[in-house]
């Protein structure tokens, strides 16, 4: 996740130039807590841990489990993007989640903006594309960002997908 403002210099210089309108000041991370290592899948599947890492690199996978959501994965994300910028849930304009995997068909950009506390003022929209959801996310952010007039500053740009759930 990642908080974005429009044309503001802050603390976190992430983005010194560029294209767009806007630029990270904040960024948070989560990732699922349960591993798969390679050796763990020989068990499932007929492979190898030699097999997968020189054909792919990979060692290991992280994989939702039990109660673990992606929403939640993006609630935690976006509180330490909010944190490190030094911006307040109630000081987000929009929040878009760039996701193919949302936990609700509808979408997780309204929960998670209702978890973080944003204001019922506040936009919240998903944006569906996988891999490169979190650039078109950030472009879209930056188009609303340049609007004559506009009285949006502060977007958080969620990026998140769970492929995996074990």
């Amino acid at each position: 996740s990642t908080a974005f403002v429009d044309r503001r210099s802050t603390q976190l210089e992430i983005a010194a130039s560029g294209t767009m309108n806007c630029r990270p000041i904040g960024v948070g991370h989560a990732a699922p807590e349960k591993i798969i290592t390679n050796v763990d899948l020989e068990s499932v599947v007929d492979t190898s841990d030699e097999w997968i890492q020189t054909r792919t690199g990979i060692a290991q996978r992280r994989v939702l489990t039990g109660d673990e959501t992606l929403r939640s994965l993006g609630v935690k994300a976006s509180r330490q993007a909010l944190e490190n910028a030094g911006v307040s849930a109630e000081d987000i304009d929009m929040v878009i989640c760039a996701t193919s995997s949302p936990d609700d068909i509808f979408g997780d950009a309204t929960a998670i903006a209702a978890e973080l506390g944003c204001t019922t003022n506040t936009v919240a929209f998903d944006l569906t594309a996988a891999c490169s959801g979190f650039l078109f996310a950030s472009a879209t952010a930056s188009q609303f960002l340049s609007v004559p007039g506009t009285r949006m500053k502060n977007i958080l740009v969620i990026g998140e997908d769970a492929l995996s759930r074990w």
